[in-house]
């Protein structure tokens, strides 16, 4: 039988993948709509063999095997998330998780540690604009290249990590906590300890700061992913709502991952969102 299950997919945060796994084919996507099939080879490779559109679901992949009948029947989208395994950066200060970098399924693929660092967005990606950096924009002098927002955000991120940044891989549990595994630079005496929910960020970086101009900042990185961060589970009912309300000034980004959002608190809101949209996309 398939199994059916949801993942994060980091490092930087693209958002939430949907997999149906039918043993010697994968099917993924990331509307919930359009799979993406992928099947072992003789090495035991993943190679893509086809694309299935829920919506024209009478051609078979080809080469698909059971991978057919598990696309023509899989559950109501979202399907739960699993990747219960999450590396995280620590804080340089406290030890504790600061910035989520990777997740995992199984313990077994909890990889070696490369590269520590954090980063929010793909590289070709400049869009992000932070109000609260605004007057940072108008203290520079005119002469000045232009202020990338996202480089901003990911030095703050980063140095508080720094220097010689800690990432720790950690086994999240159904309450919120979170035991500790190893990982880069992590103190013998942190693995296989068992951190309380509240050590966590909710989200993907933490959001409490010494600045509050830096906490806004944090705040804003996550309202810019709002229309992504509403498919993640669980989420508490004010944290969901402040997704939704940003998820509504920014309707252009709602509509893929609409399908995958697990619980709406301000249905009329999020409908008229997904209405602006859909509009804009015609369009």
């Amino acid at each position: 039988m398939a199994e059916h299950y949801s993942l994060r997919r980091l490092s930087p945060y693209l958002g939430v993948i949907q997999v149906i796994d039918a043993g010697t084919a994968c099917a993924y996507s990331t509307t919930g709509k359009k799979w993406q099939v992928r099947s072992v080879n003789a090495y035991g490779r993943y190679r893509l063999t086809g694309i299935w559109d829920d919506y024209e679901n009478d051609t078979p992949v080809a080469d698909g095997g059971d991978i057919n009948a598990a696309l023509r029947h899989h559950p109501e989208i979202p399907f739960p998330m699993r990747d219960h395994f999450e590396l995280w950066l620590l804080r340089k200060e406290t030890g504790l998780p600061l910035a989520l970098l990777k997740t995992r399924r199984w313990e077994r693929e909890m990889s070696k540690i490369e590269d520590p660092s954090w980063y929010p967005f793909l590289l070709e990606n400049n869009s992000f604009v932070a109000q609260s950096l605004q007057p940072l924009e108008a203290r520079r002098h005119p002469s000045a290249h232009p202020l990338r927002h996202r480089d901003v955000l990911e030095r703050l991120v980063n140095n508080a990590a720094r220097p010689l940044p800690s990432a720790q891989w950690f086994e999240r549990h159904p309450d919120g906590s979170g035991t500790g595994y190893g990982g880069l630079r992590v103190a013998a005496e942190r693995v296989g300890q068992t951190l309380p929910r509240t050590a966590f960020p909710e989200l993907l970086v933490d959001e409490r700061w010494d600045n509050a101009q830096d906490e806004i900042l944090i705040s804003e990185y996550h309202d810019w992913n709002a229309a992504q961060l509403l498919a993640h589970q669980p989420l508490t009912r004010a944290t969901r709502l402040r997704l939704e309300q940003a998820a509504c000034r920014q309707p252009e980004k709602l509509l893929d991952p609409y399908p995958m959002i697990p619980e709406i608190i301000d249905e009329e809101a999020m409908k008229v969102a997904l209405v602006q949209a859909r509009l804009m996309r015609a369009s």
